[in-house]
C-alpha cells in the first residue's frame, strides 16, 4: 500500500507540470521568435473573424457546405450550395485560402460576397463577427449534436445541485461535491445559454451589449471549464492516503497553479483580444489537454490507493476499477491526440475535431457526476427526480400549448383587432388554471412510475404505523417493529433499546438479525448519556453531517458496524434507541429520506410505547389491589365505587391518557391511605380531606362538569383527631343516593366547624333527597333508620361505641334541596383510648 501511495503522490506531483507542456510550447515559440526578430509584437494576432459559412472544395469549386441559419450570411441571403465565385472582388480557389483571407479581416469589418445560385449571379455583402469560443456551427446535426446534449447536461446538473444542497448544508463533505458541480455548472449552462442565444438571437455584433454579455459567458463558462478537473482532482484525493500524507501540503498549490494559470490567461485574452500569440481560439488545445491530464490523474488515484477506512461504504469494487480504467486510458488518448504524439486530431478534417471537441466537453461532465454519486445517493434523488420531471414535462406541455393556441387564435385576433398581449395573457392564464390539475395527475404517475425500494420501504412503515394501536404489551410491539425496519430498510442487522419508565428502569431490547460484535445493554448504558442530552440522530456517513455524539463513541460505533442511531423520544423524554447495521446490499446507503422516515416512525413507536406503559402501569395497579389488597379491598371498599374508577379508566385511556393516568393516581393515593390507617381509628381532619379529594377527583372524572364540590374548614382545625373514613363515607352516599340519580348532577357542600361541643361536619347535596325524611314530624336523629345501609350503620355504631352518645349524627332532607348529614366530633375524647385495630376497621363506607 505505501508504494502505490507513493506512485500516487509521484503522479500528483509531476502532472501539475506536464499539464502546462502545450502552453509552455507555444510560449517558447513566441520568445523564440521574438529573439530572431527583435519584435516583441512579432507573433501577436487579432481574433480571427468568422462569416459563419462552411466553404467546402467540390469539383474544383468552393461550395457553402452550410450556412448558419441565424448568422450574418443566412441574413444576407447566402443559402447553403452557394458557388463561391469572388470575395471582395477577388477571387479564391482554395477554401483554406478563402477562410484565411476571411479570419484577417477582422471581427465587425463587412466583406462582398460574389457567387452563383442556379446559374444566376448573387451578391451579398457579410458584416463578420468573431468566432465562437468551444463552439462549432460547422454542420447542423453537429450543431443540434451540441444544442441537445448541453442541454439535457445543464439538467443533470441542476438536478444534481438540487439533491446536494440540502446534504451540504449539513456536511462539509457534501460541500465540496456541491461546488464541484456547481463548477462544472457554469461551463455546462454557460455553453448552453450561448448556444440557445446563437440560435434564437444569431451571432452578436462587435460593440453590441449583446456581444459583451456573450463574451461574459464565454468567461465565466471557461473558468467553470478550467476549474472543474482540479477540484475533481482535489475531491478524489481527500479520499485518498494522499489526503492524510505529509506531501499534501506542497501537492496543493502545485495542483492549483495550471488552473489558475489557465484561467488567469482566459480573462486576459478574452478582455484584450489577445497575449501574445494565444486568442481565446488558440487556447483549446492547452484546455483540452490540461483538462485530460487531471482526468487521467483523478482516475490513477482512485485505482492506486482510494481507501475506504473514512467511509462505511466502500466507494470502490470490480466496477469501480473498470470505470477509473476506462476513464484512464480514454483521458491518456485525448491527452496524446491534443499534444499530437497519437496524429487523431491532424489527420481529420474540421467537422471530425469539433465532434471530439464538443463530445469531451460533455464527456467531462461524466466523472464530475461519477464522483458526486457517492455524495448524491445520500440525498432525496427519487423526490427530486420525479418533481423535476413533472416540472419539465408540465412546463413542455404549456410551451406547444401556448405556441399552438396562438396559432389558432391569430386569424381571430387579427381579424377582429383584439390587443394580442391581452389575449395572450388570457390563454397563459387558462392554461395554467388547466394544467395545475394536469401536474398533479403527472406528479402521481412520475411518483408510481420511479417507485423504488425506499418508496416501498414507506408504505411497509406507514402500514406497521397504523397498526401499532393493535398491540397489546411493549415486548411484541418492539419485537415486530425492528423486524418491520429492518426488512423495510435492507437493514444487514438491527436493534432497539427503550426504557419506557425512569430512568434507572431495565432496556427492554428487540433484534433484527443481530451480527458481532453484538450492541449490547452496557454499550447502551455508554450512549444513553449523550443521546440523553442531545436526542438527534446519529449516521456514521460524514456526509449526511449527522455528527451528534463524541468522537470517542462515534469510532466505538462504527468499530462495531453501526451505521445509524435514531433516538426514541417520548412527550417529555428520550425514551430509547434504534440502532441500524449497514445495508444488506454492497453499495447500498441510507439516505435523508431514510433517516427523515426513521425519526417519524420512532415518533409513531415512542407515542405507541407511552400508551401500552400506561395502560400495563394500570393493570399492574389493578393487579396489586387485587392480590396484595384483597382483605382491605373486601373490608373497606366500596366495589360500586371501585367498579366505576376502573370503567371511568378504561373509557379514557384512548382519548384522555391523560386523565386515565390522573385517575389512577388518585385511586391509588386512596388504597395508599387505607393501607397507612388500617390500624388507626383516628386520623387528623387534614389527611381525612385529602382523602376525600382523590375520591371527588375520580367522582368528577365520571360526572365531568356535572359535580361541583365545595369544602369549608375553619382556621386552626386540620389538626383535630376524628374517625377515619367518616367524611369519606357520607361523601360517597350523598354522590351515589343523591346526585347519581339526578339528570344534571349537583353539588356536594362540607363544611367543618367548631362550636362549644366540639367539631361540627356537614355534608350537604342537591339531589333527590330522602322520601322518608321529608316529612318534617319525623325524627332525624342518629337512631338506626330503616334506609341505612352498611356504612351509615358503621358509622352510627363507631360514634356511639367512641363517645357513647346516641345523638351525634343527624339527617335532615326535603323535596328540591337534597340532604344533609351533620356529625359531631365531641371535645375531650382522646383517641389513644381506642387503640382495638378491629374498631378501625369495617365493611364498608357506602350505604347499600
Amino acid at each position: 500500500m505505501t508504494s502505490r501511495r507513493n506512485i500516487a503522490i509521484a503522479l500528483a506531483l509531476l502532472l501539475p507540470a506536464v499539464a502546462l507542456v502545450p502552453l509552455g510550447m507555444v510560449a517558447f515559440d513566441w520568445a523564440q521568435l521574438s529573439l530572431v526578430t527583435a519584435d516583441s509584437a512579432v507573433g501577436t494576432v487579432d481574433s480571427p473573424s468568422f462569416d459563419w459559412i462552411v466553404w467546402a472544395d467540390e469539383d474544383e469549386l468552393i461550395t457553402a457546405a452550410y450556412v448558419f441559419p441565424r448568422g450574418p450570411a443566412a441574413e444576407a441571403g447566402l443559402r447553403t450550395g452557394d458557388i463561391f465565385y469572388m470575395l471582395n472582388m477577388q477571387q479564391y480557389f482554395s477554401t483554406e485560402v478563402l477562410k484565411t483571407a476571411v479570419e484577417g479581416v477582422g471581427p465587425g469589418e463587412s466583406v462582398v460576397y460574389n457567387v452563383f445560385r442556379d446559374r444566376e449571379a448573387v451578391r451579398a455583402r457579410v458584416r463578420l463577427t468573431a468566432y465562437p469560443t468551444f463552439l462549432y456551427p460547422i454542420s447542423p446535426a453537429l450543431w443540434n449534436f451540441s444544442l441537445w446534449g448541453f442541454m439535457l447536461a445543464a439538467f443533470i446538473h441542476v438536478l444534481g445541485l438540487i439533491v446536494v444542497i440540502p446534504l451540504a448544508i449539513r456536511s462539509r463533505y457534501a460541500r465540496s461535491s456541491l461546488v464541484l458541480i456547481f463548477v462544472s455548472a457554469l461551463w455546462i449552462i454557460g455553453n448552453t445559454v450561448r448556444l440557445f442565444a446563437l440560435t434564437l438571437l444569431g451571432p452578436p455584433l462587435p460593440g453590441t451589449t449583446y456581444a459583451t454579455v456573450f463574451q461574459a459567458m464565454t468567461l465565466i463558462g471557461l473558468v467553470g471549464w478550467i476549474g472543474f478537473p482540479f477540484l475533481l482532482v482535489r475531491t478524489v484525493a481527500s479520499g485518498t492516503d494522499i489526503a492524510n500524507s505529509a506531501a499534501m501540503g506542497a501537492i496543493r498549490p502545485l495542483l492549483m497553479a495550471p488552473a489558475i494559470i489557465l484561467a488567469a490567461l482566459a480573462i486576459v485574452t478574452g478582455a484584450l483580444g489577445h497575449v501574445g500569440p494565444l486568442t481565446l481560439d488558440r487556447l483549446v488545445s492547452p484546455i483540452l489537454f490540461y483538462a485530460c491530464c487531471y482526468l487521467a490523474l483523478a482516475a490513477c488515484l482512485a485505482l492506486l490507493c482510494y481507501t475506504s477506512e473514512s467511509r462505511n461504504e466502500a466507494p470502490t469494487g470490480s466496477r469501480s476499477r473498470v470505470g477509473n480504467g476506462i476513464m484512464l486510458v480514454l483521458a491518456a488518448l485525448a491527452a496524446m491526440s491534443v499534444l499530437g504524439v497519437v496524429p487523431v486530431l491532424d489527420a481529420v478534417t474540421e467537422a471530425t475535431a469539433g465532434w471530439f471537441v464538443i463530445g469531451a466537453q460533455l464527456l467531462s461532465t461524466v466523472p464530475v457526476i461519477l464522483v458526486s454519486l457517492t455524495t448524491l445517493r445520500y440525498g432525496r434523488i427519487d423526490r427530486v427526480f420525479a418533481r423535476s420531471l413533472t416540472y419539465l414535462t408540465v412546463l413542455g406541455l404549456i410551451f406547444f400549448a401556448f405556441v399552438g393556441g396562438m396559432g389558432l387564435l391569430d386569424p381571430m385576433v387579427t381579424e377582429r383587432g383584439w390587443p394580442r398581449n391581452i389575449v395572450a395573457g388570457v390563454v397563459v392564464v387558462v392554461m395554467l388554471l388547466v394544467f395545475e390539475r394536469v401536474a398533479r395527475q403527472t406528479r402521481s404517475y412520475f411518483t408510481q412510475f420511479f417507485a423504488t425500494d425506499r418508496e416501498r420501504a414507506a408504505r411497509l412503515l406507514d402500514r406497521f404505523q397504523e397498526s401499532t394501536g393493535e398491540y397489546i404489551d411493549v415486548d411484541s410491539l418492539l419485537a415486530q417493529s425492528i423486524d418491520v425496519v429492518g426488512q423495510a430498510l435492507n437493514a444487514r442487522s438491527a436493534v432497539i433499546f427503550v426504557r419506557p419508565g425512569d430512568v434507572d428502569d431495565r432496556w427492554l431490547t428487540a433484534s433484527y438479525h443481530p451480527e458481532p460484535p453484538y450492541l449490547t445493554e452496557r454499550i447502551a448504558d455508554r450512549l444513553w448519556g449523550e443521546i440523553r442530552e442531545h436526542p438527534v440522530p446519529w449516521a456514521a456517513n460524514a456526509e449526511l453531517g449527522m455528527r451528534s455524539l463524541s468522537r470517542e463513541n462515534s469510532e466505538f460505533l462504527t468499530d462495531l458496524g453501526a451505521v445509524v442511531i435514531v433516538p426514541i423520544r417520548g412527550k417529555d423524554r428520550p425514551m430509547g434507541l434504534l440502532a441500524l447495521g449497514r445495508k444488506a446490499e454492497r453499495r447500498a446507503v441510507y439516505n435523508l429520506e431514510d433517516i427523515d422516515r426513521l425519526r417519524s416512525f420512532a415518533g409513531h413507536l415512542a407515542i405507541a410505547i407511552e400508551r401500552l406503559t400506561l395502560v400495563e402501569r394500570q393493570q399492574q395497579l389493578i393487579r396489586e389491589t387485587s392480590d396484595a389488597q384483597l382483605r382491605a379491598l373486601r373490608a373497606q371498599i366500596n366495589p360500586h365505587f371501585l367498579f366505576n374508577a376502573l370503567n371511568t379508566i378504561v373509557a379514557s385511556i384512548d382519548e384522555r391518557p391523560d386523565l386515565a393516568e390522573k385517575t389512577v393516581e388518585n385511586l391509588a393515593s386512596i388504597f395508599r391511605y387505607i393501607l397507612q390507617t388500617e390500624d388507626r381509628p383516628f386520623v387528623p381532619l387534614r389527611e381525612e380531606l385529602s382523602l376525600v379529594r382523590h375520591y371527588l377527583e375520580i367522582e368528577k372524572a365520571r360526572f365531568g362538569d356535572k359535580l361541583h364540590v365545595d369544602i369549608q374548614t375553619d382556621e386552626g382545625i386540620l389538626d383535630i383527631q376524628i374517625p377515619a373514613f367518616v367524611v369519606q363515607t357520607l361523601v360517597e352516599n350523598a354522590v351515589k343516593h343523591g346526585l347519581e340519580r339526578t339528570r344534571d348532577g349537583g353539588q356536594v357542600s362540607i363544611e367543618c366547624r367548631t362550636n362549644p361541643e366540639g367539631l361540627r361536619i356537614e355534608v350537604r347535596d342537591t339531589g333527590v333527597g330522602i322520601p322518608i325524611l321529608f316529612d318534617a314530624d319525623h325524627d332525624s336523629t342518629s337512631e338506626a333508620y330503616s334506609f341505612f345501609g352498611i356504612g351509615l350503620n358503621n358509622i352510627t355504631a363507631r360514634l356511639g361505641y367512641l363517645y357513647d352518645r346516641s345523638d351525634l349524627m343527624s339527617i335532615t332532607s326535603a323535596p328540591g334541596e337534597g340532604t344533609t348529614v351533620t356529625v359531631l366530633v365531641p371535645n375531650g375524647t382522646s383517641p389513644d383510648r381506642h387503640t382495638d385495630s378491629s374498631d378501625g376497621r369495617f365493611e364498608s363506607h357506602t350505604r347499600q
